[in-house]
């Protein structure tokens, strides 16, 4: 969160983006950089897109996260600490 506040659990994660869904977000992501150690993955992500506020005003966003992610026996990435604005 921009108040530094950090999320924790999906029930909190689900809350923040339903309301992004809610403000008829569109965002196009790309990734930056990768670094790997083992089964740990650091991302640098670039968030463009749009927002609507609560004037509904749309406002265009960008956001550049970083991004910490575990693999899973299964091969799969999970996300275990997200930073959207970690790089500005």
């Amino acid at each position: 969160m921009r108040s530094g506040e950090a999320l924790v659990g999906r029930n909190a994660v689900r809350k923040v983006l339903g309301g992004v869904i809610d403000a008829k977000t569109q965002m196009h992501s790309g990734v930056v950089k990768v670094v790997t150690v083992g089964d740990i993955a650091q991302l640098c992500s670039d968030f463009d897109g749009t927002t609507v506020d609560g004037s509904a005003k749309t406002i265009a966003i960008h956001h550049q996260a970083i991004e910490v992610l575990r693999r899973q026996p299964g091969g799969d990435w999970k996300l275990i600490r997200g930073d959207p604005n970690g790089r500005q």
